[in-house]
């Protein structure tokens, strides 16, 4: 049968989903996605596009043969194999699939829940289990409990250009301080950018929080003596190829000693880029990973592959550019409602 595929780019995958349901409605199935990176710096110097491929909902695609009644309809919208999973529990897998949790990884997680609760209808709870016990093993100090903590402390974000690491510290900055009651104060050292203290600055006067910009060891020596229980530092945004402004960000962190390193790490990247990344900003001595743009992408589950690629503890997710909501500490409960919620 001869369906209306089409291919539609946008700059984000919001903008692009929205051509996918102007064209086809929301019951379009969409048969693939992909980040076209731009060029330059390893493919990280600015924004790249989003494609998405897709095609009508109606006429749907013959369905695999299944003995489940539920399975036929979920099915059309699944374009792989069937895993070797219990046939009843399939419809659980194509949900998986669709909210892009990957697909070998979504079988493995319908295993595990067929060998703890069988088929039946504990199932959905059974896998909601299993998705907070994938999400406990791969990043075993997941969250920050923050708002308990008394020690001091020094949190760097550090990343790629665009990633979002400014936004990010504002909005840490605003939950440190307004939630969890912290001596706030922020600490730049992104002088070589124009506009990014600037923008920093509005942020920290909004906040009333102090905010230090410094281009030598000493003048970071020189901000550590300013009172705060939190120091947030912001670090300017390093393409792979930057070797001299990566051996320059490295020498200023280890003069600010932080207690935490955390790599901010879009999840609209294509999983290569994103391994790529965490490799060349592992030698920073990265600590755990801010998974930004989650709004850009066509469902949580990315958020499990990223854990079982990388392997580094998850600190906090974000869904936007609003300033200070739209982050969200990194919960195993909450992540896997998102991922498998409770009325899939």
């Amino acid at each position: 049968m001869n369906y209306n595929v089409r291919t539609f780019q946008a700059r984000s995958m919001r903008d692009a989903l929205g051509l996918v349901k102007r064209e086809f409605g929301t019951d379009a199935v969409i048969l693939g996605t992909r980040t076209i990176e731009p060029g330059g710096l390893g493919g990280l110097a600015g924004r790249g596009r989003v494609e998405i491929t897709a095609a009508p909902g109606k006429p749907r695609p013959a369905p695999l043969p299944s003995t489940s009644p539920a399975a036929p309809a979920a099915a059309a919208t699944v374009r792989e194999p069937r895993p070797d999973i219990p046939a009843a529990l399939y419809p659980h897998y194509v949900r998986l699939v669709q909210n892009q949790v990957a697909a070998d990884l979504a079988a493995d997680l319908i295993r595990r829940a067929a060998a703890q609760s069988g088929v039946g209808r504990d199932a959905g709870a059974a896998l909601r289990a299993v998705v907070q016990e994938f999400i406990a093993q791969h990043a075993p100090r997941v969250g920050s409990n923050v708002d308990g903590e008394a020690q001091p402390r020094r949190i760097a974000l550090v990343g790629p250009p665009g990633s979002g690491k400014t936004t990010t510290l504002a909005k840490l900055a605003a939950h440190y301080k307004a939630r969890a009651r912290r001596q706030v104060a922020l600490l730049s050292l992104d002088m070589h950018r124009a506009g990014t203290l600037d923008q920093l600055r509005r942020y920290a006067d909004l906040l009333d929080v102090p905010l230090h910009g410094v281009q030598t060891i000493d003048q970071v020596k020189a901000a550590l003596r300013t009172p705060s229980d939190t120091l947030l530092i912001d670090t300017p945004g390093i393409g792979f190829r930057d070797q001299g402004l990566f051996a320059r960000t490295a020498a200023l962190l280890r003069a600010a000693h932080p207690t935490e390193i955390h790599l901010v790490l879009p999840a609209s990247l294509t999983p290569e880029i994103q391994e790529r990344t965490a490799r060349a900003f592992a030698p920073l001595g990265v600590t755990r990973i801010i998974l930004t743009r989650l709004d850009e992408v066509i469902g949580c589950g990315v958020v499990l592959n990223v854990m079982q690629r990388l392997n580094i503890a998850l600190s906090h997710v974000t869904t936007g550019q609003n300033v200070p909501d739209d982050l969200e500490i990194a919960c195993k409960s909450r992540l896997a409602e998102l991922i498998c919620p409770a009325d899939g």
